[in-house]
């Protein structure tokens, strides 16, 4: 069953340092959400949730996206190294005008069941040192399960979904614009502050 608001209008700005945004708009609300749906449909879907602080790891917001992608390129290769592929889909945010958060993102993660061990926190926090360098910040990074457990989407897949979609449509699409929450129905709407190039994106094979 798909996720709803599906209908999609594909562009977005480029990863360009002299591109930046302030909100989410409708197509990228609306092709988050199909990219969640493919996720599910290719049988990778999310199983962890990862947040990073960037701002507490001390990097400045015009070099997160490069962050974004080494990171990614770390965890990738340190899978395929295993014979296995992960897939994920991420959103980036600012602070809300408050400064207390900073430039951050949020990660959806698949992770195969039989890697799934291994792709700790330790390991994750690791390769957050080498994309940003430095010592690493007690709350720069937080990693969970979806739901309860980490199994529930093959256990308990009802419980899974209402989870899952809980967590995108209150929390990940929070960064949507005021106008876009009301045309959308989402319940929440806090701005999702400046952003300097992409503001969301996702691996290659949920292309």
């Amino acid at each position: 069953r798909p996720f709803p608001m599906t209908k999609v209008s594909w562009g977005g700005a480029r990863n360009s340092k002299e591109r930046y945004s302030d909100a989410l708009t409708r197509a990228q609300c609306e092709a988050i959400l199909k990219a969640l749906s493919s996720m599910i449909a290719k049988d990778v879907p999310p199983n962890r949730f990862l947040t990073v602080h960037w701002e507490k790891l001390g990097l400045a917001p015009a070099d997160c996206m490069s962050a974004i992608s080494s990171f990614f390129r770390l965890a990738r290769d340190w899978a395929r190294k295993r014979g296995h592929e992960i897939g994920w889909l991420w959103i980036r945010e600012n602070d809300f005008g408050d400064g207390m958060k900073g430039e951050h993102v949020h990660i959806l993660l698949h992770i195969p069941e039989p890697i799934i061990g291994e792709f700790t926190r330790r390991m994750t926090r690791r390769w957050l040192l080498r994309v940003a360098g430095g010592k690493y910040v007690k709350g720069a990074a937080r990693f969970d399960t979806i739901g309860p457990r980490a199994s529930d989407y093959r256990s308990a897949p009802e419980i899974y979904r209402e989870n899952l979609g809980k967590l995108v449509v209150c929390y990940l699409l929070k960064g949507a614009s005021k106008e876009v929450a009301r045309e959308l129905a989402l319940p929440r709407s806090n701005d999702g502050g400046r952003i300097v190039g992409k503001r969301w994106g996702r691996s290659q094979s949920l292309k």
